[in-house]
């Protein structure tokens, strides 16, 4: 539930960052089904600076071993 996430600002009172670090949450909990995606494909804007930083990349996903 994202309710249960922890703030930013108590992540970075725990685990202090440097400066150009960047910090990222994991997978959240989910009700149904996660279906794989073929490309993941993310973006940061900074409005200040007018700046956008973009990356993608192509997912493999693995069987089911069971």
């Amino acid at each position: 539930m994202i309710t249960a996430m922890r703030a930013p600002e108590d992540l970075m009172k725990r685990y202090p960052l440097k400066t150009g670090t960047a910090m990222f949450c994991g997978t959240l909990a989910v009700q149904g089904e996660i279906a794989p995606a073929e490309v993941f494909e993310m973006e940061i804007e900074d409005p200040v600076l007018g700046r956008k930083l973009s990356h993608s990349y192509i997912v493999q996903a693995l069987p089911i071993i069971s």
